[in-house]
């Protein structure tokens, strides 16, 4: 409908028919490739960076280490992502996905499968920081590689990859905590390290799309970062991630403190909004095609200030679930149509400009716990105002994003 019709126009690069485009688009039409073969791997992929994030926080109960030791075993791992995530984007962009996630597949391999023989800290510590570095480069990888395959619809196939995060994200800390013992956690370990040496063979077997900027100078490559919308969609991703963290982190200490539930029930409030998370992603698949990108993030945050507004209402452990449930619902979609707009205003330089707002992120994701605890000192209930606000920042900032580029269409036909 309109929506979607101007977001495919305001948001087109204007190298769009520029020799780069044409000689991507042309390179793409004759390499032999299958899409769904490569879109399959990536999918796989995502499902190993979800299950591979929350990891640690699952394997802690079982490590004898001190409280000071288990905080830096939990920032070791995203560490290790930002690290990736800062420094892969261009060399997705020189050299292609297809090494970048052959490299992350073997680094996360190698280091699930070596934990369980590890018994020092240290060497807990290097092991998470290697695996967190995988992450970071096949997640950055996965979704630039989702985004160039995709052109005709980058943000639905994004919130699609995003779902098959979530999946990950769900399965490994259930498995683990169904499972008890040491022998459990090893036998978890290494059917992951076995799923990532699976997926790595695939990667090797399958032909992959020629890199997008082969041949080009780190210099010019990077020249594109000067753009400013890139950096509005990075100030919108800080609070997107801020806020999903945010609400990971305090959900269920939020319902434990304000209805004084045990926190057996109190986590019913994060099995909703992770489950939320999930389902949303996969219902942004049929409504980008009526509301276009910025429409969906708009209904996005209109849901999840309704969300907020439900929990902080709530007087029972019933109500606080629903607006967690609802504000999930919100959280879903924001990030993968976000990284779908920014591929289909640049997509010549997919992996470059990823890696910027994606970086940027990962720093939103962090103070959005911090920001929370600074909250919950006065009040545990006042941690439920942080959605309304990024989420009014995000909508905003979405406004800007097609101002900005509305104008510079108008200036470039006129």
């Amino acid at each position: 409908m309109s929506g979607s019709a101007s977001d495919k126009s305001d948001l087109r690069d204007s190298s769009h028919d520029s020799p780069i485009a044409t000689s991507l688009s042309s390179a793409s039409g004759g390499s032999n490739f299958n899409s769904s073969s490569l879109l399959v791997a990536a999918n796989a992929c995502m499902f190993v960076f979800g299950a591979v994030l929350l990891l640690m926080g699952s394997l802690l109960p079982s490590l004898q280490v001190s409280y000071a030791q288990a905080g830096n075993l939990g920032a070791f791992p995203l560490a290790g992502i930002l690290v990736a995530t800062v420094l892969v984007g261009p060399i997705l962009d020189l050299i292609g996905a297809k090494p970048v996630l052959a490299v992350a597949l073997a680094l996360i391999s190698a280091a699930l499968a070596l934990m369980p023989a590890l018994h020092s800290y240290p060497a807990l510590a290097g092991s998470a920081f290697v695996y967190g570095l995988g992450g970071g480069l096949l997640n950055t990888a996965a979704n630039a590689l989702v985004a160039d395959l995709s052109a005709a619809g980058r943000a639905a196939a994004l919130n699609l990859l995003g779902f098959f995060f979530s999946l990950g994200a769900i399965s490994a800390p259930l498995a683990l905590s169904s499972l008890g013992g040491n022998l459990s956690a090893t036998m978890v370990l290494r059917s992951l390290a076995i799923l990532c040496l699976l997926i790595f063979a695939l990667v090797l077997a399958l032909r992959f799309p020629p890199a997008a900027r082969a041949g080009t100078s780190l210099r010019k490559l990077l020249a594109v970062l000067r753009h400013p919308t890139i950096w509005l969609l990075g100030a919108l991703l800080f609070f997107e991630s801020g806020n999903e963290n945010c609400m990971f982190v305090w959900s269920g200490k939020i319902v434990a403190d304000t209805l004084h539930v045990l926190p057996r029930q109190a986590n019913m409030a994060l099995v909703a909004l992770s489950a939320a998370l999930a389902a949303g992603r996969l219902m942004a698949v049929l409504w980008l095609k009526w509301i276009g990108n910025r429409g969906t993030i708009w209904l996005s945050t209109t849901v999840v200030i309704a969300g907020s507004l439900v929990a902080m209402n709530a007087t029972h452990l019933a109500g606080m679930v629903v607006g967690m449930l609802i504000i999930g619902l919100g959280l879903s979609a924001i990030f993968p149509t976000a990284l779908g707009m920014a591929s289909d205003r640049f997509p010549a330089e997919t992996g470059t400009v990823f890696g910027a707002i994606m970086a940027v992120a990962l720093v939103g994701g962090t103070a959005g716990p911090k920001i929370a605890g600074w909250a919950a000192s006065h009040s545990p209930g006042r941690v439920l105002l942080i959605p309304v606000f990024a989420a009014a920042a995000v909508a905003a900032l979405t406004a800007a994003i097609g101002r900005r580029n509305g104008h510079r269409l108008r200036s470039t036909s006129a």
